[in-house]
């Protein structure tokens, strides 16, 4: 699973920069772009899409480490990147990224910034303080309500998801089902598959812990880097799933058992 950064969502967007076309994208349009990809990606998927601050500014919301990194471009377009590593964004990101410079690419800089204003996330946060992310992930839920193209996609791509990640574990259930080897277990390619879904299918492992306490304790812990079992609860299944259950509520997750 690959991390990205704000200056990877930031480079991604500058790659769709058409200049015959009139697109300009500033620092200040970039910084406003690369803010409605994070609250989309919390509304959407429950988990940042990157892990670096974003901060309320006089003109809008500003990632400052990414402000810094343009900031000698001013007000004038910034060029194309041509160092961007295309393999980095898998499909979910891909299409995530699109739709927000579809929707909001279409606006000035100052336009955005105006429109930043105006939302909850900036208009709460203190002046030049952090933004909070639970709001941002509560505001822009509401937002797709609002904007039922974006959400349409989205429901699309989670579908698609849902029925990629059933698969998967029927195939692996299937064909480990005589197996004891743990090791063997977890190697298996469809486990693994599973494990490169990344983040958004966090939700989908919990419910699964939740419906009956099983085997996704390793793809978890793959998928997050966290595990929240204790020694004491080691091979006590009941008590190993609550554990990732009360980790999962802890930080922000919803599902459906």
């Amino acid at each position: 699973m690959t991390i990205l950064s704000c200056h990877d969502v930031a480079k991604y967007f500058l790659t769709k920069v058409d200049p015959l076309a009139g697109d300009l994208v500033s620092n200040l349009k970039l910084q406003k772009l690369v803010y409605y990809a994070q609250g989309l990606h919390l509304a959407l998927y429950e988990e940042p899409l990157f892990p670096e601050p974003i901060e309320a500014w006089p003109h809008g919301p500003v990632i400052p480490v990414l402000y810094h990194a343009y900031k000698q471009y001013g007000n004038a377009a910034i060029e194309r990147p041509q160092d961007v590593d295309f393999s980095r964004y898998d499909d979910r990101i891909r299409n995530l990224l699109d739709e927000v410079y579809s929707f909001f690419g279409q606006f000035s800089a100052w336009k955005l910034r105006d429109m930043t204003h105006e939302e909850d996330p900036w208009k709460n946060a203190p002046t030049n303080g952090v933004i909070n992310l639970q709001l941002m992930k509560e505001y822009f839920k509401a937002w797709l309500k609002r904007h039922p193209a974006i959400k349409a996609v989205s429901t699309s791509q989670q579908a698609e998801m849902v029925q990629k990640f059933a698969t998967l574990a029927s195939e692996w259930e299937l064909e480990v089902a005589g197996c004891s080897f743990v090791a063997e277990k977890y190697s298996h390619p469809a486990y693994q598959q599973i494990i490169e879904m990344g983040p958004a299918v966090i939700p989908l492992l919990l419910r699964e812990l939740e419906i009956r306490p099983n085997h996704w304790f390793e793809a978890l812990r793959a998928i997050t880097g966290a595990n929240p079992i204790q020694p004491e609860q080691r091979g006590r299944i009941k008590q190993m799933a609550q554990a990732w259950l009360n980790w999962g509520r802890e930080h922000g997750y919803q599902w459906f058992g």
